[in-house]
């Protein structure tokens, strides 16, 4: 069995994989006041009752967040002998990578990019260009040409930072909640707000779908993951799939070398 982790930065999600097929999966939140991030004895706790009963062969590991990789990995080896392997740019890819600057390229885009493109637009008979949408934290576009190259994307602010942005930088705006209002013109300085945000991501993706299309030579298939995916699908033109372990299958994908 293989175990997938992607450490992000507001939780560790886990996945357990028999053969290809995702079985069980788990979220373990960073909050600091719950979990320390410097306490491998708190982790190794976090994680126990995820593994208890897994026979773990390998683990697949995506971090964008070092201090949480070096003190879950501690955890790790205490409950398993299984090799890790971290998800780099340098590891045999699925795809051709013309991004100027991979070292710095997130794991979890890496991850997305390469299961986007191997579910989702490589084909021995009729390839289509991908985009992958991660909507989390941040929210980021993953570019892969029909000819299976990796372009590149785009990073931006997902609600929560743009939320903590306006709460911290402004005197008087309050910290509201991350839902759609009813109405899409506040009457209120808390509805004004929500629509601002949550309007805002909805509307941001939308162009951001429609202007990556037009670098490409055909129609992309459009591949949506992250925790405001569902929020998302409803209101944008066009989702051909909606994904919510897809970097968790990208991990799998990667971490086996089943890039061919």
């Amino acid at each position: 069995m293989l175990l997938a982790l992607d450490i992000g930065n507001s939780a560790v999600k886990g996945g357990l994989f028999n053969d290809t097929e995702l079985v069980h999966v788990f979220t373990v939140s960073t909050n600091e006041e719950d979990l320390p991030a410097s306490d491998a004895d708190a982790w190794t706790r976090a994680l126990r009752p995820h593994l208890r009963t897994a026979s773990i062969q390998q683990i697949g590991l995506a971090s964008v967040v070092p201090s949480t990789a070096r003190v879950l990995t501690e955890a790790l080896e205490r409950l398993t002998q299984a090799p890790i392997a971290r998800i780099r740019p340098n590891m045999p890819l699925p795809f051709t990578m013309t991004y100027e600057t991979p070292d710095t390229l997130g794991a979890d885009r890496l991850a997305a990019a390469a299961a986007g493109w191997v579910q989702y637009g490589r084909s021995a008979s009729s390839p289509q260009s991908i985009l992958v949408v991660d909507a989390g934290t941040a929210v980021t576009c993953e570019v892969i040409h029909r000819d299976g190259i990796y372009q590149g994307g785009v990073i931006g602010a997902g609600p929560a930072l743009v939320r903590n942005a306006l709460q911290r930088d402004t005197a008087q705006l309050p910290e509201v909640p991350l839902s759609l209002p009813e109405d899409l013109v506040g009457q209120s300085t808390q509805s004004a707000l929500q629509s601002g945000i949550m309007w805002g991501l909805v509307d941001g993706v939308r162009g951001m779908i429609s202007r990556l299309s037009t670098s490409l030579p055909d129609p992309p298939r459009i591949i949506l993951t992250g925790g405001w995916s569902a929020l998302l699908a409803p209101h944008l033109d066009r989702v051909d799939h909606t994904a919510p372990h897809l970097v968790l299958e990208g991990i799998r994908i990667l971490g086996t070398g089943a890039v061919d």
